[in-house]
């Protein structure tokens, strides 16, 4: 009996023994698996909890006009951020307080950072250029705020207002897509460009970012700088605008538009000022403008931005590349290329203008009940814009020929400037773009008859363009042929001053024109401005150096008519080119045509007299 009870005690201490040989395994491998295996992981959620690193970054690089004046920049601002690892759970009094302190609503502020949740430990800027008085009540409240950052960051600076805004464009929150298109530099509640220069070199202008790595409390305030690695500071971009000029062509839009009989003031329109012999564009201004320094303000933001969203006049819409307009008469100049390279007529031969074409399209001269023009010439008939004479003659050119010519020009294809939002194409009309347009209507209106080809002619058919492609191809006939393209940026330097880049005069195309049509197409342009009768003659007769151009009259059906003029100086051998349209002002004499008149006298250094200043 005893024996038996010996026998099971043992075999118990040996199942005790190996009951805790197996727990002391169990406690040793875990502790292998911990300290070990996962050591690293868990000693990286550790520094989370203990350590921050901050993302520093860096300075946006300054943008400035040709001449060096600078347009942009950074200055350094203060900046509330949160760390959503470091909010305390299920607790709505850090975020109530911190919702009344910034002037957020709640909503706001959550989905602010909702926009961090990838990255826990990674502050998530709320609110920019944050006031002082802002400042002092959250280190009033700092034991109330865990987790509440106050960091130093650059923000955007505008220099001159709304100046070239649609030029240099402005800055938003990041999205979803561009977060991906843009790749892991970003976070959620970074700024990027969203049009403009801005958007076009984001990835020059942002630099690359740095990091300071801090030691933080238990309510993830810093204790202490373990480690900087210094931000690299964004390129500075010179563009080829010149502010003073491109502030001239904005004042004298909106102070002439204020002449106009109807609805004064009101209207919208753009202006391009280019040197046709380079390409560079020296002022593009869209009217409406906006305040790039608003859109970046938080806490102006959204309402200025719903107000410019809901505007009927599209502020945020550059009618310099964007919109599409009929030329009016400032497309004859085109349809005179093609009659005289067609060999329909020679400029100087002789066209018996009634007033009225085959097809029914009437001079201007008629429908005042004047006599017509009668016994004209190409030169008579582009100075005082007769429609008889290139409705006649540009439908014996016939649409194919035209269509061809359009598209030889740069009509209904990009120029190639680089500036986002990208530019429009436009519309060349062709017989078959009609077959394809009306494809849904009756096949009577799918064909192609001589009456289109009149209206087309006389610049009032089908065909839209951008101001900035009809600017292109009156620089094609100012240069005889040649088309460079468009630029907007003059050079770009690295931050140590180093040029990276300097733009040089891009040929894009040439057309092939024999020179006694590009001889004569200048000397018509001349007429406008020096014929008798000319229709830019009241605004540009007196001006002292030669100018060559052509004002238009785009009808608008229910509407009233946009005004246009195109033109440029010296006219034998010219050095700028100056486009402007005014949507709903009237006739192209009227209204655009004295706007370009200012813009001359500013580059030329001459006041409104003529005289030099």
């Amino acid at each position: 009996m005893t024996s038996v009870t010996e026998v099971e005690k043992e075999k118990r201490l040996v199942v005790l023994f190996l009951i805790v040989l197996f727990c002391v395994a169990i406690i040793v491998g875990r502790l292998w698996y911990l300290q070990l295996a996962k050591g690293d992981y868990y000693a990286r959620l550790a520094d989370g909890n203990r350590m921050r690193q901050l993302r520093l970054l860096p300075a946006r690089g300054e943008i400035r006009d040709r001449d060096g004046q600078v347009l942009v920049r950074s200055k350094w601002a203060f900046t509330v951020s949160v760390v959503p690892g470091g909010l305390p759970e299920n607790d709505e009094s850090v975020m109530a307080l911190l919702s009344d302190l910034l002037g957020m609503t709640s909503e706001e502020l959550v989905e602010a950072i909702e926009k961090g949740r990838g990255f826990p430990y990674e502050p998530v800027r709320i609110q920019r250029e944050v006031a002082p008085e802002t400042l002092v009540a959250i280190e009033e409240n700092r034991v109330n705020l865990p987790g509440i950052f106050i960091e130093e960051e650059p923000v955007r600076e505008y220099l001159q207002g709304s100046l070239a805004a649609h030029v240099l464009g402005y800055l938003g929150i990041i999205s979803a897509s561009e977060l991906q298109d843009f790749g892991t530099t970003y976070r959620g509640s970074d700024l990027i460009g969203k049009s403009g220069i801005e958007r076009t070199y984001e990835t020059l202008l942002r630099g690359e970012n740095g990091t300071m790595t801090v030691e933080v409390n238990a309510l993830s305030r810093p204790i202490r700088t373990v480690n900087i690695l210094e931000p690299v500071p964004g390129c500075n971009i010179t563009l080829t605008i010149d502010s003073r000029l491109q502030k001239v062509a904005e004042e004298a839009f909106a102070e002439h538009i204020l002449t106009l009989e109807d609805n004064p003031g009101t209207q919208t329109g753009a202006v391009l000022v280019m040197n046709p012999k380079t390409g560079e564009i020296l002022v593009m201004a869209s009217i409406p403008g906006y305040d790039p320094a608003v859109l970046n303000d938080q806490s102006k933001r959204n309402q200025y931005y719903n107000a410019l969203i809901s505007d009927p006049r599209l502020p945020l819409f550059n009618r310099a590349t964007q919109a599409l307009y009929g030329p009016g008469s400032t497309f004859k100049p085109v349809t005179a290329l093609a009659i005289l390279e067609e060999g329909v007529m020679g400029p100087k031969d002789r066209f018996n203008a009634t007033g009225v074409s085959q097809y029914g399209v009437r001079d201007w001269v008629i429908n005042m009940g004047l006599a017509p023009f009668g016994q004209i010439n190409l030169n008579d008939a582009l100075g005082m814009s007769s429609n008889h004479y290139f409705a006649d003659n540009g439908a014996k050119v016939g649409i194919d020929r035209l269509s061809a010519w359009m598209r030889e020009l740069g009509f209904g294809q990009p120029t190639g400037l680089e500036l986002y939002p990208p530019e429009a194409t436009g519309i060349v009309p062709s017989r078959e773009w009609k077959r394809e347009a009306f494809k849904d209507r009756p096949v009577s209106e799918q064909n192609w008859y001589p009456t289109d080809t009149e209206q087309i002619s006389i610049g009032q058919g089908f065909h839209q363009m951008t101001l900035l492609q009809l600017a292109q191809a009156y620089a094609a006939i100012a240069n005889r042929g040649k088309i460079y393209t468009p630029q907007i940026v003059k050079e770009i330097e690295a931050p140590d001053g180093t040029v990276v880049f300097r733009a040089e005069p891009e040929l894009s195309r040439e057309v092939v024109a024999k020179p006694s049509t590009w001889d004569a197409l200048l000397e018509a342009l001349r007429q406008p401005i020096i014929h008798p009768r000319g229709t830019a003659r009241t605004a540009m007769g007196d001006f002292p150096v030669p100018i060559a151009g052509k004002t238009g009259t785009w009808e608008v059906a229910g509407s009233i008519s946009n005004g246009l003029f195109v033109g440029f100086a010296p006219a034998d051998d010219p050095e700028v080119l100056v486009a402007v349209v005014v949507e709903k002002g009237g006739g192209g004499s009227s209204t655009a045509t004295p706007i370009a008149r200012r813009i001359f006298d500013a580059y030329f250094g001459l006041d409104a007299s003529g005289e030099e200043e």
